[in-house]
């Protein structure tokens, strides 16, 4: 039987984490605590993986792929996946001398083809679902549509499969910000699942879209998937009483048979009943 690798850690290194442990105090802003901890599981996490390949679906300006260089200190592949045009424009001049970044002009989802982008007054809320005020009247001036776009819809598969930053990669690490699209994505992704070691999505609590899949709708199907919930970092504080989304972190059940954190053979990837 394969010892859980906590476990089977020496006392020397169990005594240094312990020490870690005990003395590992720092300064955080107190609204930046999700952002702080969501950087210490991913450099934690993308050694643990060997991560060779980040696809960031919803890479908006860059914010994501920005706090991977900068604060996570991953400097493999990284593709961006962004159909709105003003953002696409930002991101090529903020990774313009990147040589291992890409930019994906276009959209994810279940099949390939084009579809219209509500392109939001709160830009980082555009979706290629309708806007929503049904649950909530609390985003109302950032969901007004400003404009609508025609774009090109990808299946993640073709984009895995066809693209040169990802044709040898092995371990893949999978973001999803998609404003309520993130099953149509995952829809289209069932062919590269062996190769998405790992991957976040935000969940959606207070739909703001209408056909938004509720948290427990979207966290059901990934863990059908055979992937494990991971992490849950501090939501925006900015949200009391009434949360409105958060992330969640999830890592393939295959990875912690292998690595000897969980027991047993991982099940078989299919479609979630969801779906």
């Amino acid at each position: 039987m394969v010892m859980h690798p906590i476990r089977a850690r020496s006392l020397a290194v169990r005594i240094r984490d312990r020490l870690a442990r005990d003395f590992d105090f720092r300064i955080v802003r107190w609204l930046a605590l999700g952002d702080a901890q969501q950087v210490w599981f991913l450099r934690r996490l993308f050694k643990l993986l060997n991560i060779d390949l980040v696809i960031d679906v919803g890479g908006n300006l860059g914010q994501f792929a920005s706090l991977l260089r900068r604060r996570v200190g991953y400097a493999g592949n990284l593709i961006s996946v962004e159909p709105m045009p003003t953002a696409v424009a930002a991101m090529r001049r903020r990774f313009a001398s990147d040589k291992r970044w890409a930019l994906a002009e276009c959209a994810l989802g279940e099949l390939p083809g084009t579809a219209t982008l509500n392109v939001l007054q709160g830009h980082e809320l555009s979706s290629l679902l309708p806007p929503s005020t049904a649950a909530t009247d609390r985003f109302e001036p950032f969901q007004r549509v400003r404009q609508q776009v025609q774009v090109e819809v990808r299946t993640l598969d073709a984009l895995l499969a066809g693209h040169p930053l990802a044709q040898n990669a092995r371990n893949v690490y999978l973001k999803l910000d998609v404003q309520g699209f993130e099953l149509q994505v995952l829809r289209g992704a069932i062919a590269s699942f062996q190769r998405i070691d790992a991957l976040q999505a935000e969940a959606s609590v207070v739909p703001l879209y209408e056909g938004v899949p509720s948290y427990h709708v979207l966290m059901a199907a990934i863990d059908a998937l055979d992937y494990q919930l991971s992490f849950l970092p501090a939501h925006n504080y900015t949200q009391v009483p009434d949360m409105v989304d958060f992330d969640c972190h999830f890592v393939a059940r295959r990875c912690l048979v292998e690595m000897g954190y969980l027991l047993g053979r991982p099940g078989c990837v299919s479609k979630p009943d969801v779906w």
